[in-house]
């Protein structure tokens, strides 16, 4: 699994350099050879960085890695956003509403050098401030313990190189002023860096039915062993293809799976003591086998794992991918769908086009 993420970093970053390059070229006419020499050295240290500098924190986790991290993050997140201007005035210019060729040095420059930085600053903000998304499900069944109750949904929490234990502070005393009646973590609460989380155990969900997880991609990197171990002192119960009755609302955790292809409908029933005729909720990283799921007789499920996009134009990548389930409650005969566009962000720590985000949701009695 870490060798597919590590191909993808590094298509991406050739993708995108090779962009900037042309672009580069195109708007400030780089025709003398030395000049593209000169800037493709520049890219080629700034794709080596890119590439390192997830290996490094993986490898060795310190404030000098952390930082370089963030750093080529925030230099990704730059890159896209002038790529993202350069296309559109590229637009503009072939249908003749801007004349890019008038356009002195200084306008290109400020265009595509200084506006692309200043957008860093609202997609941060996008990044950190955690809306509360507030939905309804109706459920065939559900008992009288949970009629109107409100349950909290996170997903991608990403603790790790970037998000660390202010962020986690921050959002575990947001979910607590919630007062749900139970905390649903659909994976990726780590983001697979292996390091000192001493200072997770200093902060506690708190609700009345308990906290469930299941696990995601970022967290089985880090590996199911390590996240018992973190956990034992915590509040937070695992489901890694568990099951787990509560009030009389089966609540199933199934693991995030890339090798081969998991027979979801299979797995859930044969989970010990589960009856597809009651209620239950699915705890499920991605949003796929929805159809699977149904004919379980699960009624609903919470998902994330597609940040939404994170980043304009991947919400639209995400839709596609996700046959248009990338982000939002959905509702398919007598079973729902709810997407989070998680709490934290991979890579780049910024977000365009997607929120970071808790779901809360009020549980009635179809």
């Amino acid at each position: 699994m870490k060798s597919i993420f590590f191909t993808l970093n590094v298509i991406i970053d050739l993708a995108g350099h090779f962009l900037m390059f042309l672009i580069w070229r195109h708007f400030f006419g780089f025709s003398e050879l030395y000049l593209q020499v000169t800037v493709g050295v520049i890219l080629l240290g700034a794709i080596f960085l890119t590439v390192l500098a997830p290996l490094l924190v993986y490898w060795r986790d310190n404030i000098w890695s952390r930082s370089l991290y963030l750093v080529v993050g925030l230099w990704e997140g730059l890159m896209l956003n002038s790529v993202l201007l350069a296309l559109i005035f590229i637009v503009f210019d072939f249908f003749g509403v801007y004349e890019i060729s008038s356009w002195s040095p200084g306008v290109r420059w400020w265009w595509l050098g200084a506006l692309p930085l200043l957008l860093l600053a609202p997609e941060a903000w996008l990044a950190q401030a955690t809306r509360i998304r507030r939905v309804s499900v109706n459920i065939i069944n559900l008992p009288d313990s949970w009629q109107g109750k409100e349950i909290a949904h996170i997903t991608d929490v990403h603790l790790g190189p970037v998000w660390r234990q202010r962020f986690f502070d921050k959002l575990v005393h947001r979910v607590n002023s919630l007062e749900a009646e139970a905390v649903f973590i659909t994976g990726d609460l780590f983001d697979g860096m292996d390091t000192d989380f001493s200072w997770f155990h200093q902060r506690q969900f708190v609700a009345r039915k308990g906290v469930f997880y299941a696990l995601g991609n970022h967290d089985l990197i880090l590996g199911e062993a390590r996240l018992r171990t973190l956990l034992a002192n915590s509040n937070i119960q695992i489901l890694s293809n568990e099951i787990v009755t509560v009030d009389n609302l089966q609540i199933v955790g199934l693991n995030c799976y890339y090798e081969g292809r998991l027979d979801v409908k299979g797995k859930i029933l044969s989970q010990l003591g589960y009856e597809s005729d009651k209620p239950s909720i699915l705890l499920y990283h991605e949003p796929k086998d929805l159809e699977a799921a149904r004919e379980a007789g699960i009624d609903l499920q919470l998902s994330g794992h597609t940040h939404g996009g994170q980043m304009f134009p991947f919400n639209l990548v995400a839709k596609i991918l996700y046959r248009g389930f990338s982000g939002g409650l959905y509702h398919l005969k007598n079973f729902s769908l709810s997407v989070s566009f998680g709490v934290g962000t991979w890579g780049p720590p910024l977000r365009l086009g997607s929120r970071s985000e808790i779901t809360l949701i009020k549980l009635l009695k179809a």
